[in-house]
């Protein structure tokens, strides 16, 4: 249905997954931010084969038709930005008003554990060669 929030699996080179957003229209095409802009593309193109979720269900017939004037004003817009101004940060614009994207905060996530893991081990073997440095010192005197 016209200003419905879609949602669609995919993968960049089949190594990393990710979905991509987008703004169904009046007529059945889509409103989708990527790379090129903010561009309006059939829903096959969209699709791309695979079958896409509805994220906005519940949404009324004002909100629909608020998210699709949003995603029209800003058709030809090309500020694409993985990290802050991505499909999702837009169909979540269009949809609700606000830009989230809940795949850059997961990543992000993912990133900090992973920071900390890394500097835990550091640490660790830090304390461990010092450790071992210090009992050296002691056998050689």
């Amino acid at each position: 249905m016209y200003g419905d929030q879609h949602k669609v699996d995919r993968s960049f080179l089949r190594l990393v997954s990710y979905r991509h957003y987008g703004i169904e229209l009046l007529d059945g095409t889509m409103c989708e931010n990527s790379p090129p802009g903010v561009r309006i593309v059939a829903y096959a193109d969209f699709a791309r084969g695979r079958p896409t979720l509805v994220t906005n269900p519940g949404a009324s017939a004002a909100e629909r038709a608020a998210a699709v004037e949003r995603a029209l004003s800003r058709v030809g817009e090309r500020r694409y930005s993985l990290s802050g101004n991505n499909c999702e940060h837009f169909a979540s614009w269009c949809a609700t008003g606000v830009a989230v994207s809940q795949q850059v905060i997961a990543v992000g996530q993912q990133v900090i554990a992973w920071m900390r893991a890394f500097f835990r081990i550091a640490a660790a073997t830090a304390i461990a060669l010092t450790g071992v440095a210090l009992v050296q010192a002691a056998f050689a005197e």
